[in-house]
């Protein structure tokens, strides 16, 4: 009961800003907030190294090291045309035998130890609005431990999306594979139209004309026909090949701009929880700011855990071209906060005023666990312009690893009104190192890695407190005080820059 006398006849004053309450009371916090933010990511480069493997695939080899992809046009001639010859060596048994000098497919003079690719770079702008509600429960477990569990709704959660300055180059190398392929249907289509191949035998004739339709038409089982159209800049000649035009764009060529607009929708959106926070406020040394016979100086060790509550984009596979829309609400990791919080009392006496307040200064570590989410099929980071593609080439799911953050806050309060309304202001820079992917394509590392790249920002916050848990004060019979803040990034580097408004209500309930 004394614990109960104290919160309510003294100090609540200071309300949900405490760290801890006396033993067996509960605080419960409800408040609602909304959130305005932007984040101009300036100029990014992409590179659709997919689409570069269907030039010259690298990646691919066999035991030998030696490259054996079937469907790039490198050496076409690898396939096998029965169940004993390749394709290469039957047209070399067949022009050593009868004396032509037919095309064999064979492996192209290029240099092999470098990728094809297109690359390009792109302007985005970010805008992200939420608004929502927000519960917190402490319980005193003890006066010197208190437990908390903090659960965040979002009511709208809303990012828009806004692309320009979109530039692509042409693929490097490629000309050499194209040029090829472009000689060898000319000779093939001579030769087919020739007495010579009119005279052979008919199993001759039709073992050539399998190997031109298994090249040279478009149903063919390794066809290259599209490189006569996209040459070596598929992009901004425009997609013709299936192979290459995602199944929800129903047009017979494709853009840049029609990409774009395919794989990023001008808003994305989602609601519900988000990933609650438990843990515990620990008094490691001097006095609670609830206690009435000492200064209120103390330290706090704390201890969080965030849990994945939120929801995290769906498989592509279940949903299709509806996880373009869906927002990240949660992060999808466990992360794990360690932290130490210092406050110490201020008092100063005038002949006519008598000046109450607190300084706080409070450092946190926060890191995570290494999770598995499933993978975003976007044509940026993935590489290719076919969903399928990008997740045949990054997997359905990637293993993922937020950066290791690190914050600082200070700050004061003090009474505006006596026993009636209090200030608080604080000062926060924060740091957050770079997140860690991994898949099955280094390169959609490489680039999720660099798009969250390590950012770091200040924010100022500013909140009043209009107390009614003090009995001597208070207005009716129900003891709460209420809180209403306003919260700014001044500096935002690699991050969202905005603000943040909420407001709320704060009561205390006995545990017996």
């Amino acid at each position: 009961m004394k614990a109960i006398f104290i919160i309510f006849f003294y100090s609540i004053s200071i309300g949900q800003i405490l760290p801890t309450i006396p033993s067996n009371v509960f605080r419960l916090s409800v408040g609602a907030d909304a959130s305005n933010f932007k984040w101009d990511l300036g100029e990014n480069f992409f590179s659709l190294h997919g689409i570069g493997r269907h030039y010259f695939d690298s990646n691919t080899h066999n035991d030998s090291i030696r490259f054996s992809s079937n469907f790039d046009l490198y050496h076409t001639g690898r396939v096998y045309i029965d169940s004993v010859d390749t394709v290469e060596e039957w047209l070399n048994q067949f022009n050593s035998k009868y004396n032509f000098s037919l095309p064999v497919f064979g492996a192209q003079n290029i240099d092999t130890s470098l990728t094809m690719s297109s690359n390009g770079l792109f302007s985005e702008v970010r805008e992200k609005k939420t608004s929502g509600k927000r519960l917190r429960l402490d319980y005193g477990m003890s006066n010197e431990v208190t437990l908390s569990a903090t659960i965040p709704i979002l009511d709208s959660y809303i990012i828009k999306q806004l692309f320009s300055d979109y530039s692509i180059n042409e693929i490097d190398g490629a000309q050499i594979l194209i040029d090829y392929h472009e000689n060898v249907k000319n000779e093939f289509n001579t030769f087919l139209n020739s007495n010579a191949y009119s005279n052979l035998r008919r199993g001759l004739r039709d073992t050539l004309q399998l190997i031109y339709n298994l090249y040279y038409t478009n149903n063919g089982d390794y066809s290259v026909n599209w490189i006569f159209h996209s040459q070596n800049d598929p992009i901004n000649n425009q997609l013709v090949d299936p192979m290459f035009i995602p199944n929800g764009i129903s047009q017979d060529t494709v853009s840049l701009i029609d990409l774009v607009n395919y794989f990023y929708p001008a808003q994305k959106s989602g609601k519900g929880i988000n990933d609650i926070t438990i843990g515990a406020n620990i008094l490691l040394k001097g006095n609670p700011s609830w206690a009435i016979d000492e200064p209120a100086n103390a330290l706090y060790g704390q201890i969080y855990l965030s849990v994945p509550f939120g929801k995290t984009i769906s498989p592509f596979a279940k949903v299709g071209q509806k996880q373009f829309s869906e927002a990240n609400i949660g992060s999808g990791v466990n992360r794990w906060t360690l932290g130490l919080y210092g406050s110490k009392e201020i008092e100063s006496r005038s002949k006519s005023k008598v000046f109450r307040g607190r300084v706080f200064v409070q450092t946190q570590l926060h890191f995570s666990t290494v999770t598995t989410l499933n993978t975003p099929a976007l044509f940026f980071s993935g590489g290719h312009s076919h969903p399928d593609s990008i997740l045949s080439l990054v997997g359905n799911t990637y293993k993922y690893d937020m950066g290791t953050g690190l914050n600082l806050k200070v700050g004061g309060e003090f009474e505006v009104i006596k026993n009636r309304l209090k200030f608080l202001g604080e000062i926060a820079p924060k740091y957050n190192g770079q997140d860690n992917y991994s898949s099955k394509d280094r390169n959609w590392d490489a680039w999720m890695e660099k798009q969250s790249r390590s950012n770091n920002f200040m924010d100022l916050k500013c909140e009043f407190w209009l107390m009614n848990s003090i009995s001597k004060y208070r207005f009716g019979p129900i003891s709460f005080d209420l809180y209403a803040g306003y919260s700014t990034k001044l500096i935002a580097n690699n991050t969202y820059l905005g603000w943040r408004t909420y407001a709320g209500i704060t009561t205390f309930y006995q545990g017996w």
